[in-house]
């Protein structure tokens, strides 16, 4: 069966809506993890490890949010005299994103 134009275009724009929503969706749930990884390191009480998660997932999106997100990490760490390399936050960062991949996965199946 041949589709037309317009039902090829909804499909396009269908799947464009679903990656914009998953991606969306993975990457909030890696930064609330790794806020919540950032939380342990500095030994944050609760209600300061809330204001670091929310401060994390308002950070500015787009091209420049890890680079934003890795500001307020440093930022953090520095306010709470901790010591982590750049290579362990990035280590840090990679990982909660595998977590989040795989997190999101088992939830979107049957």
């Amino acid at each position: 069966m041949i589709k037309s134009f317009e039902e090829r275009e909804r499909g396009f724009e269908a799947k464009f809506a679903y990656d914009e929503d998953h991606r969306f969706r993975l990457t909030a749930r890696r930064d609330k993890l790794f806020a919540a990884w950032l939380s342990a390191e500095c030994r944050l009480n609760a209600p300061d490890a809330q204001s670091l998660q929310d401060a994390i997932l308002t950070a500015p999106g787009g091209a420049k949010h890890d680079d934003a997100v890795f500001v307020l990490a440093t930022a953090n760490l520095a306010m709470n005299s901790t010591s982590v390399t750049q290579g362990s936050m990035d280590a840090a960062l990679a990982a909660c994103a595998t977590q989040a991949a795989e997190q999101l996965t088992r939830e979107s199946r049957p």
